[in-house]
Order: structure tokens, then C-alpha cells, then sequence
């Protein structure tokens, strides 16, 4: 389905939550217990923190498109709930969610065998609240992971920052960052790296940040930097992002830097193309896709700015951000697309079938670096 729009641009930006219920990731599995060992070799992101420090809402805002205002009334997590997540063939892993009073010197606690699977950490603190015992838990998990397993990526979401002012967004990350790195340097621990998040459900600053998370468990992430660089040089684009349809994180970006508003533009476009596509793309008894291979939408903004959706896979979309003059030379930029979507589609087929044909350790994404043949590497 085609879709047209000529937009005003807007002064702000809504939270991005109107995707319909069913287009998501299916439904949350149970608890650890119930698990299958064909799941449990898949990588794993584990969200830890306080009780009450957003980890669940966090976990359904992302991946079950839930309203923020309605993580209101989610109940305490009181066991660990296991999430998997299949947005694509290219990112295969599992979210776990764990109750914030998991004790580690609980004798059944296998911590050695849940740190070992995994490929990321993500420690979330409430930054509205006295962060001082959460700064104390921080520093045992870690520590406590990365002696099981060093090649964790440890993350930590400086959580509920919409109720911050700027000067005191600032303020709060940089005592945290202090005194977390001055607990692991006391415990020689220097080599342990943390990264950190200024993190909202309320806007898009949560996306962007499990953006971050998951580009670090791609190992091609350089291959498809370097195919949406070849990309943007050689069709007049300004900025573009590979984005997982259904939760808005971007896979990968070009090298030039990420301005969060050309960001929060692209998501805003996802949610149109989809809700039209809800309502007038599908057939009469209902059946179809909000989402196929002929999906693409243009937005132009009264900036002289547009707005440009391809799909790429049934997983994927490129959303493109260019000048009107640019725009002009559509048939060079649908051209150079479709070397590009060909470039992907054979990550994607030698990616699968690698997995198929080689054992992986768990915590290693289901994915492998190919050649780039069919990227574009002049235009014609």
C-alpha cells in the first residue's frame, strides 16, 4: 500500500503508542521455570533494578506497544517473567524481567547460568527517587555478572526523567556516573564499562536507548552502517534509519551524528503508515497485512523537508529524511534502494543460514558478517 501526505510540521511530538494491540510480538511467556532449552540458547537481555523503577513498563511500552499512561497500573513484578522477542531474523534474543528483590546469595538462584547466556545487562534506576541503594544493588550485580561473564555490555537507564528539569537531567547523570565508576574502581574493577541512559516512556528517549542496547549485540552493525553510507552519498539523502517496524528501534543508522527530532519524526511516520494502513490497507473480511513488500509512504513537511518509508523486509523499514530538491530525483533513489534492499536481503539469507548450519555459545545473536555484494557502490 502507497501512502501520500503533505504535513505541517509539528511543534511537538505525542507519545508514540498507537499501534494496534495484535501488531506486536505475540504474548509474554511465563517465568523462568517453564522455559524450553530451545528458547534458552537464544541471547538474552536481562532489565534488573529496584522495585518500582519502571523495568516492566519499560518492557511493555517497547515491545507490546502498551500506552504509557496505562503502565499505571501494572502490578509489581514478583518472579522473573521471560519476553521473546522475534522482530526479525537479524534480532533474535529474549527480555527477561526480574523482580527487584532478587537476592544472589539465594543458594537457588543459579546466577552463573542466566549471566552466561547473556549479551546485555540493563540496570534501571528511578531518578526521581534516593538512588543510593540502587547505586549499592548496581554495583553488586554487575560486578557479580561481569565475574561470570566479562563480555556482558552493561547498560544503565537513568530512569523517569520527564519529571526532571534539564539542568537536574544533567546533574543526576553525572553523580551517578561518578559514583558508580568511583564503586568499581575501589573494587578493581576498571575494566568494566558502563553505559548510560537518560530514559522516558513518556517520549522517545526509551527507544532510542534500547536502540543503543541491541545495535551492540549486532555484529554487522559496521556492514550495514557502511550500506546505508553508500546509500545516503549517492541519492542526495540527509539522514536514514533501518528501523524494526514494530517497536521503532533503529538496527542500524548512517555515520552522521542522530539528532533526536529527525528521530522522533521517524517514529511519528511509522505509526501513521500503519494506522492508515490498518484501516484502508487491508481487505474487506479483514485479512492481509498493515505491513508487506508494498508498503511505502512519503510525508512532506511544510520545511521543505520529506519524509520517505520503503519496506525492506516484513521486519524492516528504511525511513529516510531528505530536501525537496532531492526528492526530485526519485527514480536514481529508487533505484540505489533496490541495490540496497538486495545487499540486505543477502545478509539476511547467509545470516539464517549460518545459523542453521553452525553452533553458537548462548549469547551470541544468530547472525554473521557476509561480503557486500549488490551494494551500490556508484550511482548509474
Amino acid at each position: 500500500m502507497s501512502i501520500q501526505f503533505e504535513a505541517p510540521l509539528a511543534d511537538s511530538y505525542g507519545v508514540a503508542d498507537s499501534f494496534p494491540k495484535d501488531f506486536g510480538y505475540g504474548e509474554e511467556e511465563g517465568d523462568i521455570d517453564d522455559s524450553s532449552s530451545s528458547t534458552d540458547s537464544k541471547p538474552r537481555i536481562l532489565l534488573m533494578g529496584l522495585r518500582r523503577s519502571g523495568k516492566s513498563s519499560i518492557q511493555k511500552v517497547v515491545f507490546h506497544k502498551m500506552s504509557p499512561n496505562e503502565t499505571l497500573f501494572l502490578e509489581s513484578t514478583n518472579k522473573i517473567y521471560k519476553d521473546d522477542i522475534s522482530s526479525s531474523s537479524f534480532v533474535n534474543f529474549q527480555i527477561w524481567d526480574f523482580p527487584g528483590q532478587v537476592d544472589f546469595f539465594d543458594p537457588t538462584f543459579d546466577y552463573e547460568m542466566i549471566f552466561r547466556g547473556t549479551g546485555a545487562l540493563i540496570f534501571v534506576i528511578d531518578a526521581q527517587d534516593d538512588y543510593v541503594e540502587a547505586l549499592s544493588r548496581l554495583h553488586l550485580t554487575v560486578s557479580r555478572a561481569y565475574r561470570v561473564n566479562p563480555e556482558i555490555n552493561f547498560e544503565v537507564f537513568i530512569h523517569k526523567v520527564d519529571g526532571l528539569s534539564d539542568d537536574h537531567k544533567i546533574e543526576t547523570q553525572r553523580d551517578i556516573h561518578q559514583r558508580a565508576n568511583d564503586d568499581l574502581a575501589d573494587a578493581s574493577l576498571e575494566k568494566l564499562h558502563l553505559s548510560f541512559y537518560l530514559t522516558s516512556i513518556y517520549d522517545h528517549s526509551i527507544f532510542e536507548a534500547f536502540s543503543k542496547v541491541v545495535q551492540k549485540l549486532i555484529p554487522q552493525l559496521p556492514t550495514l552502517e557502511n550500506l546505508l553510507n553508500i546509500f545516503i552519498s549517492n541519492s542526495g539523502i540527509e539522514k536514514a534509519f533501518l528501523f524494526d517496524v514494530v517497536s521503532k528501534i533503529y538496527i542500524a543508522t548512517d555515520s552522521s551524528p542522530v539528532d533526536m527530532q529527525s528521530y522522533e519524526l521517524c517514529c511519528d511516520m511509522i505509526d501513521v503508515v500503519i494506522d492508515v494502513s490498518c484501516i484502508y490497507g487491508l481487505k474487506e473480511d479483514g485479512s492481509g497485512s498493515a505491513y508487506d513488500k508494498e508498503s511505502m509512504a512519503i510525508i512532506k513537511l511544510n520545511n521543505t523537508t520529506v519524509l520517505y518509508l520503503k519496506e525492506v523486509t516484513k521486519f524492516l523499514a528504511l525511513v529516510c529524511i531528505l530536501r525537496e530538491e532531492s526528492f526530485e530525483r526519485k527514480g536514481l533513489i529508487d533505484y540505489n534502494f533496490h541495490c540496497f534492499r538486495k545487499a540486505i536481503h543477502e545478509v539476511f539469507e547467509v545470516g539464517a543460514s549460518n545459523s542453521r548450519t553452525s553452533s553458537q555459545p548462548p549469547g551470541t545473536p544468530f547472525m554473521k558478517t557476509v561480503a557486500l555484494n549488490g551494494t551500490p557502490r556508484s550511482t548509474v
